[in-house]
């Protein structure tokens, strides 16, 4: 047998035995199983640079920018934009290029699926390309939230992990916030 089709197999053996084992693994209780409100909080996303504050507002949950770590352009922005509050420039309609990115609704529409476990129905605005995306999030535990972003169908898209934190007025040189304690 040629090599990749011995790899191919390989694959397809592996995939039947992951489906199986997961259609067996769904009979079983989480041993978390989150709440519709669990995702309130405020969020660190990923890259460290943003809180996201996600509330219940009417029948839905969203999120806007709490907090970032650089709310004024820099010098590696260009000096034309140097000093200034950082706003969503990149946002394809132009009257709203000139809102600022702190408070800025970047989550809406969410919705909790209590059997699949996990909020759905949901869009993510990127201000870094000024697209908006379908998405779901999950919660990892109490404090780890996977927000997954897609187009079209959840097969084409990438996730993120974000953490829980708790806000505090910092002292001078501290962040504004303090990581919750990781799950186990």
């Amino acid at each position: 047998m040629k090599g990749w089709c011995r790899a191919w197999l390989g694959a397809l053996a592996c995939l039947l035995c992951w489906g199986l084992g997961g259609q067996a693994m769904a009979g079983r209780a989480n041993p978390y199983a989150p709440t519709p409100s669990d995702i309130v909080g405020d969020w660190l996303v990923e890259s460290r640079d943003a809180v996201i504050r996600i509330e219940r507002v009417g029948d839905e949950y969203q999120g806007h920018i709490l907090w970032q770590l650089h709310e004024t352009y820099g010098p590696e922005d260009g000096p034309e934009l140097n000093g200034k509050i950082a706003t969503d420039r990149r946002n394809p309609n132009p009257a709203l290029r000139d809102r600022p990115l702190t408070g800025l609704r970047l989550l809406t529409g969410l919705s909790f699926d209590p059997e699949k476990e996990k909020w759905e129905h949901g869009h993510v605005y990127n201000s870094d390309d000024g697209r908006t995306y379908n998405c779901w999030v999950r919660l990892r535990g109490l404090n780890r939230l996977q927000l997954h972003g897609y187009i079209g169908i959840s097969l084409f898209g990438g996730s993120t992990v974000w953490s829980r934190v708790t806000m505090r007025t910092p002292a001078p040189g501290e962040l504004p916030f303090v990581m919750d304690e990781p799950d186990q």
